[in-house]
């Protein structure tokens, strides 16, 4: 979703349950889905791990995975932190919804690991749903090395930091380190939201 700059800190989590969760994946886990990286070449030194997920990104009534169970318990707190910080904003909707956080959901949430010595090339998101969302970053697993530009404004996320970023401004990564980078990247929806997006008009979530 477009907003007037290039990212915003939502907050901070505990992340030790999670950490420990992500240092337990297999490598047979992590290479059981590379539909994300065949469709999308910036995303070819990236390994994922779907937890809700369509493959055709659809906007609403998404797919629950296997792979959410996990994780479920430990991410409960994170998600609770995303939607208590949308309903301390001011969120305008079509026709001026009642408590539109209230219906809000997450469309999408997966799990990405990029390899030591890589990069996501610059890129801008594009779709229906991904013109809509907030999409927000969770860091894991990085170090000092890795490297996050929007709209040529550099940062280091920090792990256990809940990083939205204005994924309609042109975007990228580079791991600069000896470490993989890991990430839970979360699509959240509020219903009807109105997004003035420079490259589409107005839009409704």
């Amino acid at each position: 979703m477009y907003f007037n700059g290039q990212f915003k800190l939502l907050g901070k989590c505990d992340i030790a349950e999670l950490k420990t969760l992500v240092d337990s994946i297999t490598t047979a886990q992590w290479q059981a889905h590379n539909e994300r990286q065949k469709t999308f070449d910036v995303h070819s030194h990236t390994k994922t791990i779907p937890l809700i997920f369509d493959a055709d990104f659809r906007h609403r009534f998404p797919t629950t995975l296997p792979a959410l169970e996990q994780f479920q318990q430990a991410l409960a707190p994170v998600m609770q932190t995303i939607v208590e910080h949308f309903k301390s904003i001011t969120i305008i909707t079509r026709g001026d919804r009642p408590n539109p956080v209230a219906k809000g959901y997450f469309v999408r949430l997966i799990l990405v690991k990029l390899a030591p010595h890589s990069e996501i090339d610059e890129h801008t998101d594009n779709g229906f749903s991904l013109s809509r969302v907030h999409r927000i970053h969770l860091p894991i697993i990085t170090n000092e090395h890795v490297e996050f530009t929007v709209d040529d404004v550099t940062k280091n996320l920090q792990a256990g930091e809940l990083w939205e970023i204005n994924n309609r401004g042109t975007h990228g990564v580079k791991n600069l380190s000896e470490q993989a980078r890991v990430h839970f990247i979360f699509d959240f929806v509020i219903p009807g939201e109105v997004v003035e997006d420079p490259l589409s008009g107005t839009l409704f979530a």
